[in-house]
Formats: structure tokens, C-alpha cells, sequence
């Protein structure tokens, strides 16, 4: 496969899975795009692993093909996958190492093997392993310092990731998966959301649940403009997150609406969104 091959696949696959992600990167700068571009795409295919597989066991064993995968694509070798080259090749040049993908890669065991989120501890790690470092990634790839760009990473982490949650409960729950805390619902609640029906209890924790993620909304913003205005373009994304709050507030019953948003407000969102 040529480079200009491999790169567009890598930038196919996070359009086709991560298309919020996906605009956002082109209001990145040119040259970091590429870079983006296959982290996105690796935490698109880390999150449909649990979707892929039939049991837990081959979930895993795609999880560790990943871990092996990468480590081979960032000594410069390559895997035949190209979203690992591409990444693997940004970690390389960014002198980042591979081992900072081990959390992405470990929480989505929880994906494979858990599938219901016991309480909001666990739910916080989850964010922080999964969209968190997904963000301080970015913000490193824009050349900031990992440790200066972590407090702002984790907040928005947890903002756009509790938001994009909340907008998937309906698909989760139906493929037997809650990520919301299920730790102040009843059993029978619970059951009852597994099987796409909402009661006054869940439409309560999703109330404090959208409280939470502006919370954090709003911890992430002051935190990304102490930053260097190159890495700020790594936060474009939590340009979404109050338009799908309100989207979320507005619907009545979030087992049956999907919230979204029109595509032009997504646009013109992300054009005119600063921290």
C-alpha cells in the first residue's frame, strides 16, 4: 500500500467512526492533522472491538493484538494495519512512548468483560483512560508538555466522553451495556433500562449525570487557555459537548430520542468555539 493510500484509509476510518473528531481535526493545523487522524482512528477500532466479538475471551485477544501491534509499528516496522502504522509513526516523531496507550487500551477491557459500570469511581476512570488520554495525547502531538496539559485533558475528557455516553445509552443498553453508575439504581431498574425502558430513576441519574459534564465543561475551559494556543486546537472537539447537553436536556425520554444536532449548528459550532 502506497503512503498517500495508507493515509487516506486512516483518515476513512475515523470520518466513518469518529466523525465529530473527524471535523474537528480539520481545524487543526495542517501538520498535525495526519497525527490526529490515526489516534482517533486507533480509539475507533479499540471501540468496536466489544461490538465485533461473540465472546469476551476474543475481545481480549484483539486488545493484546493491539498492544503488540503498536509496539512493533513505533520501532518503525510495519503491522499491514495502517491506522497502527500511522499512529505508531506519530508517536515516534512526537517521542512519545508506546506505553502511553496502554490505559486506552486497558479500559476498553471493560468493553469486552464487565459491561455494566458499577459506580461512579470506576465510570471517572473510564473517561480519564479512554477520552482523557485521548485529549492529552492530542495536546501532545500540538507539542505541549504532557504534564502542563493533563489537568486540562482529564476535565475535558470527562466531559466528552460523559457526553458522548449519555447520547449512546440506548445502543449500549441494547448490546447489554450501561456506562452510567448503576450504583443508586434499583435492580429492577436497571433491568428495565437494559431492556430500553427509563424510569424516574434513570431520568434522574442522567440529570446529574448532564450536571456533572458541565462541571467539568466548565473546569476544562480556564485549564485550556493557560495553555499554548497551538495545543488549544487539540480541545476543539468539547466544542460539542453544551450543544449535545441541551440536545439531551430537551429530549424527554433519552431511551427513545437519539440527541443530536443539526449538522450546520456542528459546524458552525466547531468554526466559532473557543475555550
Amino acid at each position: 500500500m502506497e503512503e498517500a493510500e495508507r493515509r487516506k484509509t486512516v483518515r476513512d476510518v475515523a470520518r466513518a467512526q469518529d466523525p465529530d473528531r473527524y471535523l474537528a481535526t480539520l481545524f487543526a493545523p495542517a501538520a498535525a492533522r495526519d497525527a490526529l487522524f490515526a489516534l482517533y482512528a486507533f480509539n475507533a477500532e479499540l471501540a468496536r472491538i466489544a461490538d465485533e466479538v461473540s465472546e469476551p475471551t476474543l475481545g481480549e485477544i484483539r486488545l493484546q493484538w493491539w498492544r503488540d501491534a503498536m509496539r512493533v509499528a513505533v520501532s518503525g516496522e510495519r503491522t499491514g494495519n495502517p491506522v497502527a502504522d500511522a499512529l505508531g509513526a506519530a508517536l515516534k516523531t512526537h517521542d512519545i512512548p508506546v506505553s502511553r496507550l496502554d490505559p486506552m487500551i486497558h479500559a476498553r477491557r471493560f468493553d469486552v468483560l464487565e459491561r455494566i459500570m458499577p459506580d461512579s469511581a470506576s465510570l471517572f476512570r473510564y473517561l480519564d483512560d479512554t477520552a482523557g488520554q485521548a485529549f492529552l495525547l492530542a495536546a501532545e502531538f500540538m507539542g505541549c508538555d504532557a504534564e502542563r496539559a493533563t489537568p486540562a485533558a482529564m476535565a475535558a475528557g470527562r466531559a466528552y466522553g460523559l457526553t458522548g455516553l449519555m447520547r449512546a445509552v440506548t445502543a449500549h443498553a441494547a448490546r447489554n451495556r450501561l456506562y452510567l453508575p448503576v450504583q443508586n439504581l434499583q435492580t429492577s431498574a436497571t433491568q428495565r433500562l437494559l431492556a430500553g425502558e427509563a424510569d424516574p430513576a434513570f431520568l434522574g441519574l442522567m440529570s446529574e449525570m448532564r450536571r456533572q459534564a458541565r462541571a467539568e465543561f466548565e473546569t476544562a475551559q480556564p485549564l485550556i487557555r493557560s495553555l499554548p494556543r497551538e495545543a488549544q486546537a487539540a480541545f476543539k472537539p468539547l466544542a460539542l459537548v453544551e450543544p449535545y447537553l441541551d440536545a439531551l436536556e430537551a429530549i424527554e425520554d433519552p431511551m427513545v430520542s437519539l440527541a443530536d444536532i443539526n449538522p450546520l449548528r456542528r459546524l458552525w459550532r466547531l468554526t466559532t468555539w473557543r475555550p
